[in-house]
């Protein structure tokens, strides 16, 4: 008897193999196919991502999906750090925890007996590799036999599962797994509750390497008892999301999961969506909020929530702002993730040096998760140690920023790239706003007046000062930053803040001569504005001050020499 028979879902198996072995791969799902057409297994390896979808993300869903997880073991398999570390490490996980079988499938001769899955039952017969057998289609039935034994017990045991015990682990699960070292951020998870709670959609926005990601699947899997199905797709591009919600359509088995027209299944997801209750939707990446409009459900009992850069989000959802961390949330992450604590001791319990140097560590990164990350990344890989690594930035931090560290599988590109990517666009979008943020990388990072831009245009180049001219045009070149969240804007001081870190990877991708003429651009517009120091000018040198001392440091750094600059130092210094 079928699956199908039973009114239950395929058996889910997936595929844990290193690309070295892809040949042998297919030659064991072909060998599956009689399996697969009779009903009663979906297998998935990674060959089945579409185009423009997020390949991590779509791993880990399937791996939390499957049932059945097949390790194809050969010593590629044990030197890939994806393989070994991240699906094989879940995967026993799961094992442990009753919720799949795994089953190690030897193809080549190594020794894997010390191994973290040595204690399983292994394929082929004896344990001799696939590779080994003078009939290698023998070798192959062989495994198929315990294969089919595994998925036969397993729908049985599907079958016989009360269904108040399968709502309560949830009916599809398709969130990332949890992150171990997930530190903080409560008041932003009670934040992201009573939002949801209250209806509506809610958008978690802010800077790229903010950890956006990260307290969506906490969020998802603290209350996974209260959702039977938890849904998760990239939106990073339209093509992302329609793959999505492709991939969506088949986990929630729709007959419109395999239509030629790929707008059919999106339309079934989000009828699927109106009319059942008891969801969680998490649209990741979601950036470009006018196109994500359009994959959101109209009403429906479930809950919808983004991750996004955007800060402007409309009616679209209700905004929750993510920064950095606080400053104790920083420090313990930090030692957490370089390992100097384990993960389950309090930060009173960290050597007090090591607590003030992760400190000033967090402190120079302003607490940005993704920078700290890389930070305990190098300091566990170099066991350099805090003291040694604040050093090292503190006369490297270009280079360090852009290395993300050799297991790093969360978020694996780097702060420096996760924030050039974002300059990208926006230079793409609108030649504009780059140049504004150039500017910015040259002042103060906080509390940047907008008269510097728009009374000093004339010295910021011809696209600043085209721009600055008009209201519109410069409310329009704001706003494209603001749609990646590299400033933010103080309407009612009308000021603008950039990050820090920002600043640092917008220098670090010029070249020494654009360098210099930007510096030379901001002493001379601050210059321009910098009133005479009179006392009824006090409030507005009192505002301008940082970013003439900024100036001073800039002056100093390239040997500016021309009478703004002079001018500029004699009257910061005069007030």
């Amino acid at each position: 008897m079928s699956p199908t028979e039973l009114d239950l879902k395929p058996v889910v198996l997936f595929y844990s193999y290193s690309h070295k072995d892809e040949a042998l791969r297919r030659e064991l799902e072909e060998h599956l196919s009689l399996l697969r057409r009779q009903g009663f297994i979906h297998d998935w390896h990674d060959r089945k991502i579409s185009a423009g979808r997020e390949w991590e993300g779509a791993i880990d869903a399937n791996l939390e999906a499957a049932n059945v997880i097949v390790l194809l073991v050969s010593s590629a398999f044990l030197a890939s750090d994806y393989c070994y570390d991240r699906e094989m490490k879940r995967a026993l996980e799961k094992h442990e925890a009753g919720e799949a079988r795994v089953i190690p499938v030897i193809l080549r001769a190594v020794d894997w007996k010390g191994a973290p899955f040595g204690k399983l039952q292994a394929l082929p017969k004896d344990a001799k590799p696939i590779t080994s057998w003078t009939d290698r289609d023998e070798a192959w039935t062989d495994v198929v036999k315990g294969i089919r034994k595994a998925v036969e017990e397993a729908v049985k045991e599907l079958r016989e599962e009360p269904l108040a015990a399968r709502s309560t682990t949830g009916e599809t699960w398709q969130a990332p797994p949890r992150n171990r070292l997930f530190t903080g951020r409560e008041d932003i998870l009670k934040q992201l509750h009573d939002r949801l709670t209250s209806g509506g959609a809610a958008a978690l926005s802010g800077l790229g390497g903010t950890g956006k990601t990260q307290i969506a699947a906490e969020y998802a899997h603290r209350h996974r008892d209260k959702y039977k199905t938890v849904l998760w797709t990239g939106g990073e591009s339209p093509e992302a999301l329609v793959s999505g919600f492709v991939a969506i359509a088949e986990t929630l088995n729709l007959p419109e999961k395999d239509a030629q027209d790929q707008t059919l299944a999106v339309s079934a997801v989000k009828q699927w969506l109106e009319r059942t209750a008891g969801w969680l939707l998490v649209l990741d990446n979601a950036d470009d909020l006018v196109t994500v409009r359009e994959f959101i459900p109209s009403g429906g009992k479930g809950h919808v929530l983004l991750t996004t850069c955007a800060q402007a989000t409309g009616p679209i959802a209700q905004r929750i702002d993510i920064g950095g961390f606080e400053p104790e949330e920083g420090v313990l992450f930090l030692l957490r993730r370089a390992k100097i604590i384990a993960k389950d001791v309090p930060l009173d319990r960290a050597p007090e040096a090591d607590r003030a140097l992760a400190g000033e560590i967090s402190k120079e990164m302003y607490g940005l998760p993704l920078a700290l990350d890389q930070a305990g990344a190098y300091i566990e890989e170099t066991g350099c140690g805090v003291s040694d690594y604040l050093g090292i930035y503190r006369s490297h931090s270009a280079q360090l920023l852009k290395r993300r560290g050799e297991l790093a599988s969360d978020h694996p590109i780097p702060v420096a790239a996760t924030l050039a990517l974002s300059f990208e666009k926006v230079e793409n979008a609108r030649p504009a706003a780059a140049e504004l943020l150039r500017f910015c990388a040259f002042v103060h990072p906080d509390g940047i007046p907008e008269e510097i831009i728009v009374k000093g245009a004339p010295k910021l180049g011809p696209l600043l000062e085209s721009v600055a001219s008009s209201a519109f045009d410069f409310n329009a070149a704001i706003a494209e930053t603001l749609k990646y969240s590299l400033l933010r804007r103080d309407s009612t001081a009308k000021t603008l803040n950039i990050h820090h870190l920002v600043q640092s990877v917008l220098k670090d991708g010029m070249d020494e001569a654009t360098q210099r003429q930007w510096a030379v651009r901001a002493v001379r517009a601050v210059e321009y504005v910098f009133p005479n120091v009179e006392v009824s000018e006090w409030q507005r040198c009192e505002r301008l001050l940082p970013h003439a001392q900024t100036c001073a440091e800039l002056v100093e750094k390239w040997g500016l020499e021309f009478p703004e600059a002079t001018r500029l130092l004699n009257q910061a210094g005069f007030y």
